[in-house]
């Protein structure tokens, strides 16, 4: 199989690709690959770039580009998870599994219950490793596109990252009245092509909080009996939803890579 790598866009019609640094040392000393050996290149918008490598240096190579192809976007709808940043490294598992399932964006947020912070110098170095978990893992599941890292937010502006169209959930574990299913039945969701789902930190979403999110429209559900970790919890519901709107189960392109 031909190993397909993350890159940055190819310029419209330069034949010629620097190659990152970090894509030169996996090249070379986890594939062991060198000069001629091909690779397929996919740039996170869409695109695909079948090469050629034509130098692998030092931390520096270069590979030609062959052939270029765009590639549908498959994923039926737009999700975006709004994940309140729970404790540790806990951020980067869930970056990297919410992409293998398909979430077009994912937004961070810090809430009544977060644990705080450390310093704005920090958060930008594990804003850059979130974005690059998510990029190789696109380049794992096969995606062709890379979701969106927001910058961590207050929830208020979190909430705000919805668009007008999507249908917004709160997953709260007070609720008593309204279950996932019953919003997944309901006639808007099943015509919905856009859903933005807010899943709260390891204290859960204050009443204050779950207040706030009705009055901009957010409806608040319950995922059931369970009390679920808050990475487990998040994935669920990435399953659900895409299980529901026809990602999970569907059969997709034919493996181009011969």
């Amino acid at each position: 199989m031909i190993p397909r790598i993350y890159s940055p866009p190819v310029q419209a019609g330069k034949d010629t690709v620097e190659l990152a640094e970090d894509t030169v040392r996996y090249l070379r000393h986890v594939l062991r690959l060198g000069s001629g050996d091909r690779i397929l290149l996919f740039d996170g918008t869409g695109w695909e770039y079948r090469g050629v490598i034509e130098r692998l240096e030092g931390r520096k190579g270069t590979a030609r580009i062959t052939a270029r192809e765009r590639i549908p976007l498959e994923i039926p709808v737009r999700i975006t998870l709004a994940q309140a940043l729970p404790k540790g490294d806990k951020m980067e598992f869930i970056v990297q599994k919410a992409t293998e399932l398909g979430a077009s964006r994912i937004v961070p947020f810090r809430s009544a219950r977060t644990i705080p912070r450390r310093t704005e110098d920090r958060t930008a170095r594990r804003l850059e490793r979130w974005r690059r978990i998510a990029a190789e893992a696109a380049e794992q599941c096969g995606r062709a596109d890379v979701p969106e890292i927001a910058e961590p937010l207050p929830f208020r502006d979190a909430l705000a990252q919805a668009g007008t169209e999507a249908v917004k959930i709160l997953f709260w574990e007070a609720e008593a009245e309204r279950s996932v299913r019953e919003i997944l039945e309901g006639t808007g969701a099943r015509s919905a092509k856009e859903f933005f789902l807010v899943v709260g930190p390891e204290g859960g979403i204050t009443g204050e909080e779950a207040e706030q999110a009705r009055r901009a429209g957010f409806l608040t559900a319950s995922l059931g009996r369970l009390v679920l970790r808050v990475e487990t919890a998040a994935l669920a519901i990435l399953a659900i939803f895409q299980y529901e709107c026809g990602l999970i189960g569907a059969l997709g392109r034919k493996d181009r890579d011969g």
